[in-house]
């Protein structure tokens, strides 16, 4: 496959729908037949059913170390955090980013990160555009502290740091290497704001509400099939209570990391304002009172 093949990048903030989304995208797929050889006789023997730890695959984190060591043609355990940073927009220059059916990569980096400089941190030549799925901060604040084991009081710090982001160690980061985030606004400016790529916002809690038309837009801008059959079909398939019971019956999901009892917990909007105190409300509110504004979340007290 050559370099000019289009692909697409599915952007959010940590536990924000991102999985969601990519469990879509791999059900649509496969109800339109559009998935590989193997993977479609595989269903076949596990009852034409979506497995969830042995049918997704939309495409490789653009954080996974073993991806970008292939890409760039280096170690980058050689390098730091901000000499990698530099060069990871690179990837994709030497050889194809995406096999036929693997165009679809999970970012959960900011568009660029201070060691970046004014360079994106993942590879745009060739890219016809980003998925940004957003959601409420004070929700995110309480899936992260159920999907890290953290108290709330963390998650909310975390969503507050300036120098916030995804990593194991100052350096190596094991499996996947840094993925440098900002603030939550930070974040999301940072995608919503680049002018280099088109991009698709969607929110997590339309996504709840009218599912059969934000995924309609999402398939429409990943140039999937759309037929309002298949929509409706994989939109049923991947529900929050269908996707809880195939955990459950698939005995975990292989994305859950240690001490997550589950991966699709909850899946509701809402619990931040329940569970957070009213000073952690405030705070993440007054600090991201633009954003929030501006992509349609109320304000408590407007």
């Amino acid at each position: 496959m050559s370099a000019s093949e289009p692909y697409w990048y599915l952007a959010s903030y940590p536990k924000s729908g991102n999985t969601w989304c990519r469990v879509f995208i791999t059900e649509l797929r496969r109800l339109a037949g559009l998935n590989s050889a193997e993977a479609t006789a595989a269903a076949q023997q596990e009852e034409q059913e979506l497995r969830l730890n042995g049918d997704l695959a939309t495409g490789s984190i653009v954080s996974s170390r073993h991806w970008l060591d292939d890409q760039l043609g280096i170690d980058s355990s050689d390098l730091s955090w901000a000499e990698l940073d530099k060069v990871r927009g690179r990837a994709g220059h030497q050889q194809a980013l995406y096999s036929e059916c693997l165009r679809y990569h999970k970012v959960h980096d900011a568009f660029v990160s201070p060691d970046s400089g004014v360079r994106p941190v993942v590879p745009v030549e060739g890219c016809r555009g980003a998925v940004v799925v957003m959601r409420h901060p004070a929700d995110v604040a309480v899936s992260l502290s159920h999907y890290f084991s953290w108290p709330l009081e963390r998650c909310v710090a975390f969503l507050l740091d300036e120098q916030a982001g995804l990593f194991r160690s100052t350096k190596r980061g094991a499996q996947q290497v840094r993925q440098f985030m900002g603030t939550w606004a930070n974040h999301v400016h940072s995608w919503l704001d680049q002018e280099q790529i088109p991009i698709l916002m969607l929110r997590y809690e339309d996504l709840l509400a009218e599912p059969q038309l934000q995924f309609s837009r999402l398939a429409r801008f990943l140039e999937l099939p759309e037929e309002p059959e298949l929509i409706t079909e994989a939109v049923r398939n991947t529900s929050f209570q269908t996707l809880q019971a195939k955990e459950e019956k698939e005995g975990g999901f292989s994305e859950r990391p240690d001490g997550c009892e589950r991966f699709f917990r909850s899946g509701r909007s809402g619990e931040g304002k329940e569970e957070l105190t009213a000073e952690q409300l405030v705070q993440l509110e007054e600090a991201f009172a633009s954003i929030l504004t501006r992509c349609r979340y109320q304000i408590s007290g407007t």
